[in-house]
This record gives C-alpha cells, sequence and structure tokens, in this order.
C-alpha cells in the first residue's frame, strides 16, 4: 500500500514540473457538474450543468469564456407545493485570474445569461388543487452571473477546476437566485 502511494505522490510531482502556466491568447474548453448546498427537502436532487469555451485576453491575467448551463430544481408555489424547476441557457462572462500560486490559479468572473425557464413540467395547472398558475410556466429570462474558481494545474493542458457559480434572475417570476458549487475539468487547446 505505501509503494502504491509513494508511486502516486511521485507521479502528481512530475506532472506538476511538466505543466505550464496561463499564455497569453490561450483557448480552452471546460465541463462541471454542480449540486447546489442545502439540507432541505427543496433542493433535494437539485443539480447543474457546463460546458464551455474560455479564453485568456492578453497576458495580464485578463479572462472571457462563454458557457451553456443546464439546471434541474424545485420551486416553492402556493399550498406548500414543491414545482420542478428547469432552467437551460447561455451564459457570457469576463474576469480575472491571480496566478501567483502556480499550479493554483484563482479566478474571478462576472457576467450576464440569458435562458429558457420551464416550471412544473410546462403544465399551466399546479398538482395540488388543479388551479391555473396566473404566471407563464415557460418563457424566457434573463440575469447577471457572478462565480469564484480555483483552478489546479494538473498536466501541461488539463486543470481540475472547482468554482462556485450563482445566477441572479432579473425576470423570472419563480426563480430569484439560483447558486451551485462545481467541480470540473478545463482542457486548453493551443
Amino acid at each position: 500500500m505505501k509503494k502504491r502511494l509513494y508511486i502516486i505522490v511521485l507521479l502528481f510531482i512530475a506532472l506538476l514540473f511538466n505543466a505550464q502556466g496561463r499564455r497569453a491568447e490561450q483557448s480552452g474548453i471546460h465541463a462541471a457538474y454542480g449540486f447546489i448546498p442545502s439540507g432541505d427537502s427543496l433542493k433535494k436532487n437539485s443539480f447543474m450543468a457546463i460546458a464551455g469555451y474560455n479564453h485568456v485576453l492578453g497576458d495580464k491575467g485578463f479572462l472571457a469564456k462563454a458557457e451553456v448551463f443546464y439546471h434541474k430544481t424545485n420551486v416553492k408555489y402556493t399550498g406548500n407545493q414543491l414545482l420542478p424547476y428547469e432552467k437551460y441557457g447561455l451564459n457570457i462572462s469576463g474576469g480575472y485570474s491571480y496566478e501567483g500560486l502556480y499550479p493554483v490559479f484563482i479566478n474571478a468572473y462576472v457576467g450576464a445569461f440569458a435562458a429558457y425557464e420551464k416550471v412544473n413540467e410546462g403544465k399551466e395547472r399546479d398538482p395540488k388543487f388543479n388551479a391555473i398558475i396566473p404566471e407563464k410556466v415557460t418563457g424566457f429570462v434573463y440575469g447577471i452571473s457572478g462565480s469564484a474558481e480555483l483552478e489546479i494545474v494538473l498536466a501541461r493542458k488539463i486543470s481540475l477546476i472547482g468554482n462556485y457559480t450563482q445566477f441572479y434572475d432579473i425576470k423570472s417570476k419563480f426563480s430569484k437566485s439560483n447558486y451551485a458549487i462545481f467541480t470540473g475539468l478545463k482542457f486548453y487547446i493551443n
């Protein structure tokens, strides 16, 4: 057992020495899966998934990313009902990276998103009282987003990412704020 652990540690150290920092105008793709931390039944079985393109702007630590996301959770409604809620969207963000702790980068982003939301599986009547829901159960929403990301360089072009992302809905009548803690991978193309 000790021999295996020793070999794994040596391989990890070798990967770090072969890794390189970011370069100006470097591009990459990323994918991450997230959960919504909460102890109540409202957030049980809730998750988010994100996939996107990221780009390093120049050599001063500025970043940009565009990503698609999917979010599934429940929202509270009249009479203690929990209605299924889904959101599909596009998020565009700009950010900055602190690279002084290489091979660890600390990234922060601020952006905007547009999404299509679906409440109660698109059904206009609630399941408990069979009453018509007065708000539209499907439609487009928009808002602002922010995220804090920890990126750990694993190999020359691969990084492990962990982040906290917050979405603030401006237009939605059912969901004003969604957040998740993500983990995933980033692969640099060039």
